[in-house]
């Protein structure tokens, strides 16, 4: 599965550095000036920087980074809710924050206080950086948010009217993920920031109709498009959210695909906004594709620009159409038609049309299921054989869980949120065969389904290479590079 150019939105796969050493098949390992950081044992004089990391939804166990004046670097993962917070206590102000995954940037001058990463802060601080949002690699020296912060809020004075947030600050009101107020116009809106053209474009997420557009430059924003009221006025008030887990099986005999994570929110009005996550079959740990689609009673159907098969051009793109029907647990199952650009076609088929079943269940509301113990992990990087053991530890405290690999010399430790049966987890190593022995792990991202039945998890997950790094295939060569950067898992 790969996604194609999204004319809606696509947030750009991001790397940020840690320290970690070489772990499992291969990776490689050195010390740098990211670390982590927590905020327990605070004393009268601690500092504490936190915030909510959404887009609507609650970017749940996403990793968020934060770099401080003189280049140190930070880094947590969020709760279930999006929430994170860093002791800033020994850390020197302004900071400039990110997430991995997501390309969402935000900053602050403060040293304690409230610092939300969201796709609004995100735009506030391309208003501000001439365009570009990512403050983060190459932080400028200085960074005015006064006058860019009024600019945007005139050019989405129309929409923050509409939810009643004509008095919040971007950055530094904090907010739920609770389908009100900011977290209520981040459901309804699209935000895409294009730095190679100084632009800005305000979608509905629902009908993919683009309702405002404006040039960015020195702290302005020039209105091309304004967002009229009677577009504002067509935003859903309020929302429905639903989250599943998906597989795909296509039509020609080979193994199912995923789990994949679906957010599917739905306006009310017969229209649904879809996000997908899945492992990145490239660097970086995983990737997001955005589309559209309709609801009717149980009938449901969605649209997707993403290539579901194994390609033969790597610069191909495609088109997925999902439909299905929802059955009286909330789960959904159909058949998808995946069609290829011209030119390009899947190697399973030898086809640019690539057709075959889904299933999605419905994690919504469900229970989590108990993973804790002691397992015997297994991956297999993509193109190579199974490796391992390696001692695998899940500790739980409701839905949520810390997770550690243990491989008798070092143990990488992370966190993760559990759905029903299903979890995503995020841990800084290197799985792959990487090229740079000296390479520093990104996080990693695992998905997995729970057998209760046989007390194991298996599933996928994509691995943080940074860049410069590579994941070799086992034909590799000097003259030959491959950013392959995924496999599957399992623990027993």
């Amino acid at each position: 599965m790969k996604p194609t150019k999204n004319p809606i939105l696509m947030f750009l796969i991001s790397a940020i550095l840690i320290t970690l050493a070489a772990c499992g098949g291969g990776g490689g390992g050195s010390s740098s000036g990211t670390t982590s950081s927590g905020t327990g044992g605070s004393s009268s004089s601690s500092k504490t920087l936190s915030g909510t990391a959404a887009t609507g939804k609650a970017l749940a166990n996403v990793a968020v980074y934060l770099k401080d004046s003189t280049g140190t670097v930070v880094s947590t993962t969020a709760d279930a809710d999006g929430k994170f917070s860093f002791d800033t206590s020994n850390l020197t102000p302004p900071f400039h924050l990110r997430t991995q995954g997501y390309g969402l940037f935000s900053f602050t001058d403060q040293q304690s206080g409230t610092a939300n990463i969201t796709p609004l802060s995100t735009a506030l601080v391309a208003v501000a950086n001439n365009g570009d949002s990512d403050i983060f690699t190459n932080p400028p020296a200085q960074l005015d948010l006064t006058a860019a912060s009024t600019a945007l809020k005139d050019f989405l004075s129309s929409v923050m009217e509409k939810y009643g947030v004509t008095d919040a600050d971007f950055i530094s009101t904090a907010f739920d993920t609770n389908g009100q107020g900011l977290d209520a116009l981040l459901d309804s809106i699209y935000i895409s920031i294009d730095s190679a053209s100084n632009t800005i474009e305000i979608n509905n997420p629902f009908t993919g109709q683009t309702i405002g557009t404006a040039t960015l430059s020195n702290g302005s924003v020039t209105v091309t498009d304004s967002v009229e009221q009677t577009e504002a006025d067509s935003l859903p008030q309020t929302v429905t959210n639903k989250k599943y887990f998906s597989y795909l099986q296509d039509n020609y005999g080979n193994p199912p695909q995923g789990p994949s994570l679906i957010d599917m929110v739905d306006d009310g009005n017969g229209n649904l906004s879809v996000t997908i996550t899945s492992t990145e079959g490239d660097t970086g740990d995983l990737f997001l594709i955005y589309g559209t689609g309709t609801k009717s009673g149980n009938d449901i159907s969605f649209t997707l620009p993403v290539i579901l098969c194994s390609d033969t051009d790597s610069d191909g793109t495609g088109t997925a159409v999902f439909t299905g029907t929802i059955d009286s647990n909330g789960n959904v199952s159909g058949t998808f038609t995946n069609t290829l650009s011209a030119g390009d076609t899947c190697k399973e088929n030898n086809s640019n049309i690539y057709e075959g079943t889904f299933t999605a269940e419905d994690v919504t509301d469900l229970t989590p299921a108990n993973m804790a113990g002691t397992y015997d992990f297994y991956f297999t990087p993509e193109e190579y054989t199974e490796e391992g053991p390696v001692t695998f530890d899940i500790t739980q405290n409701g839905n949520i869980i810390d997770v550690s690999f243990n491989t008798g010399t070092v143990v990488y430790s992370g966190q993760g949120v559990i759905y029903g049966s299903y979890t995503v987890f995020r841990v800084p190593l290197i799985l792959c065969h990487d090229t740079d022995a000296n390479a520093e792990a990104e996080y990693a991202t695992f998905l997995g389904k729970f057998d209760s039945q046989t007390n194991t998890i298996a599933g996928v997950y994509g691995d943080g290479v940074p860049a410069g790094d590579y994941c070799k295939a086992p034909d590799y060569d000097t003259t030959q590079r491959t950013t392959s950067a995924q496999g599957s898992w399992r623990a027993q």
